[in-house]
């Protein structure tokens, strides 16, 4: 599909410090993750704005536990994950997913970076790529660059 097809970009970086970026004819938009359901179906539905699901591409990072992350912490951001797959099919809008690496090297990461850096780095980025956009912080900055990934790949199809 090419881009004209879709009139909203949304990426979402699914973690509880991440975020959802919607890119539109009107611009770029970024928002941390809220910090219950409710919040973040509502945050969607204000990034849909009366668009039908078919104008809308939505990417989402594509997450799994690690073995070195404890239970619990992998348990929440699978939580997370779930949540963000619920509210798009209640909106009857089709999900995408790109991994990390994927998005990551289209962007133009370097590997092997230590996280810290590394976020740094992305956030970096999306300020090089969105320079009119007035705040973007480590929370918004995947979603952000997860939307630009997605506008792209839509573009060149």
């Amino acid at each position: 599909m090419s881009s004209n097809c879709h009139s909203k970009i949304i990426g979402i970086d699914p973690g509880k410090g991440g975020g959802l970026t919607v890119i539109s004819k009107d611009g770029i938009k970024a928002f941390k993750c809220p910090n219950t359901p409710d919040k973040m179906a509502t945050l969607f539905g204000v990034a849909l704005n009366g668009d039908a699901p078919i104008d809308v591409y939505l990417v989402m990072e594509q997450v799994w536990a690690r073995p070195t992350n404890a239970s619990s912490r992998a348990f929440n951001y699978g939580v997370n994950y779930g949540v963000w797959i619920g509210i798009a099919a209640s909106y009857e809008v089709d999900m995408n997913y790109v991994s990390p690496q994927k998005w990551m090297a289209y962007i133009g990461c370097p590997k092997g970076m230590e996280v810290t850096k590394r976020k740094n780095w992305l956030k970096s980025k999306a300020k090089e790529c969105y320079p009119s956009l007035e705040k973007i912080t480590l929370a918004t900055a995947d979603s952000i660059l997860i939307a630009k990934y997605g506008k792209d790949v839509t573009s060149n199809t």
